[in-house]
């Protein structure tokens, strides 16, 4: 039910509207980070749109329509995967024969509803020539017909399907929806919400996933010391820093959304001395002493150079020269030395 997605009362709310004002689009793009709800929603919006006695705006959660879609076995509610079609096929990437294989059935009337609802993940992934078979159906679509995309990034898309499609955009969670999240679903590990809310850069996705994972919890906790050792004027201190990067290099995007939360929240709390509204509350010592040694204008300087670095991650460079200088440009902003030439 849509009421049982976490947060994005504004996306809740236009979804409501369309469907009680009679005016369902025949295809949506549901844009946002990976983990926030995209799959969720579209599922929830799809239950309220097949359901037989729908209830103070959701579904009702009663009827055969409201069963088929919770057991996940309704005939006219499909999550298009290349696997739906073929199990032979190992991509990732929505093909072009998948898109192909979807038309086909897209044209066939529904089994027991009076509509029927594709839902493409990672629809994003579609190359050029998958686009141009889905735009066949988005130009001329049944009347029964809704298709749902979810997209990280709504610029992989040609503009004339774009054109063709209502853009509901989700943002990122705010901590406090991911921590209640959290405490309902995962009660034993109430004491850790807030740091995993934390940690989970409003993904509910990437929250599970620790939960899931308590060692990440112990790698955050490592990830900070290894910081603060930044803070003297040790040079074995990068050493350490670099060594603990290399040793956890499968987690480097966990460990640049840590760095980039305390960053934040330094930058925060020098601009504000607000030590309340930060993203990181069970690691207040820690800022308050980082703080301390700190000049106002560092916590900005080791945001660039934390953004720059995982720029060079994302273009495939190579993991370990990212790790050493990364490690040492950190500690040269802290203590605002450098002992490199600029080029």
């Amino acid at each position: 039910m849509l009421s049982g997605v976490v947060g994005h009362e504004k996306v809740k709310r236009v979804l409501h509207n369309s469907y009680f004002e009679g005016r369902v689009g025949h295809a949506y793009i549901f844009e946002g980070p990976k983990g926030v709800g995209r799959l969720s929603a579209a599922k929830a919006f799809s239950r309220l749109l097949l359901c037989e006695n729908p209830q103070n705006g959701n579904a009702c959660g009663k009827c055969k329509s409201c069963s088929m879609c919770e057991s996940g076995n309704h005939p006219d509610v499909s999550i298009v995967t290349n696997q739906l079609y073929d199990q032979s096929k190992k991509s990732t990437d929505v093909l072009v024969d998948t898109i192909r294989n979807m038309k086909k059935d897209v044209y066939i009337k529904p089994y027991h509803s009076q509509r029927k609802i594709y839902i493409i993940p990672k629809a994003d992934t579609m190359n050029m020539y998958a686009q141009n078979s889905l735009l066949k159906v988005l130009e001329e679509p049944p009347a029964y017909c809704t298709i749902i995309l979810i997209a990280e990034n709504s610029n992989m898309f040609l503009p004339t399907v774009l054109s063709r499609t209502v853009s509901v955009r989700f943002f990122p969670l705010s901590d406090v929806d991911v921590e209640e999240y959290l405490k309902k679903n995962y009660p034993a590990l109430s004491e850790n919400a807030t740091a995993i809310a934390a940690m989970s850069a409003g993904s509910i996705g990437k929250s599970k996933m620790l939960c899931e994972s308590p060692e990440l919890v112990k790698m955050r906790d490592g990830l900070v010391e290894c910081f603060e050792d930044l803070l003297g004027e040790k040079k074995r201190s990068i050493y350490d820093f670099v060594l603990f990067l290399k040793q956890n290099k499968d987690d480097f995007e966990i460990m640049r959304d840590i760095l980039q939360g305390i960053f934040c929240d330094l930058l925060h709390i020098k601009n504000t001395g607000d030590f309340e509204h930060i993203t990181n509350p069970d690691k207040v010592s820690k800022l308050k002493k980082f703080n301390e040694q700190m000049n106002k204008s560092v916590p900005e300087k080791l945001l660039e150079i934390l953004l720059k670095y995982n720029e060079y991650f994302l273009k495939n460079i190579s993991y370990a020269q990212i790790a050493q200088c990364l490690g040492v440009e950190l500690w040269e902003a802290i203590h605002d030395r450098s002992y490199r030439c600029e080029i």
